[in-house]
């Protein structure tokens, strides 16, 4: 999320690697399935309607993601569309979007990138009322040219940033937002 698909790999390559920002609440690990996937859990204080609803909802996303300052959606078909997010340096990430409402999945994909990139986060009934296990998963590689310049390990760090960051980003958005709820 707040575009899980910006690792613009490319430009970012030369930037440092900060190590993760992970709280307790937050728990970021690599998958057993695939070495390119970092998955991440957390749970937030919302019902899990209510939480894909919102994270569905992509004009949110600029106050749900710091780093998106403007969302404009240029496609929609359903559950797929097709988005602009725009973040705070001017920089922009086309994404396509396929949600499953059935499963409370966001699904999304970069489309326009030299990586490949795509990611999922389910909002799953948590273990008390009113709460939502949140679970993400960020999948980044580059292939060809690129693969010779972005190892293994900083895609990996890439991805752990990302998805502790957007898990963060999320679960400071729920408590803001019922926090201010009657």
């Amino acid at each position: 999320m707040r575009s899980l698909v910006l690792l613009v790999f490319v430009v970012g390559c030369a930037a440092p690697l900060r190590a993760p920002v992970v709280s307790p609440a937050v728990h970021i690990y690599e998958s057993h399935e695939n070495t390119a996937i970092t998955e991440g859990d957390t749970v937030i204080a919302a019902d899990p309607d209510v939480a894909y609803a919102a994270a569905s909802d992509y004009g949110r996303w600029t106050a749900m993601f710091p780093n998106i300052r403007m969302v404009a959606v240029t496609r929609r078909d359903g559950n797929d569309a097709l988005v602009r997010l725009t973040r705070a340096d001017g920089n922009f990430n086309d994404v396509h979007f396929h949600n499953q409402p059935a499963v409370r999945k966001v699904w999304f994909e970069n489309t326009n990138s030299k990586a490949t990139v795509w990611a999922e986060i389910v909002f799953a009934p948590g273990d008390r009322p009113a709460t939502t296990r949140v679970h993400s998963r960020l999948y980044a590689d580059v292939d060809g040219l690129a693969s010779i310049f972005v190892s293994k390990n900083k895609l990996r760090n890439l991805r752990q940033q990302r998805v502790a960051s957007d898990l963060a980003d999320l679960r400071a958005y729920f408590a803001k937002v019922f926090a201010s709820t009657p």
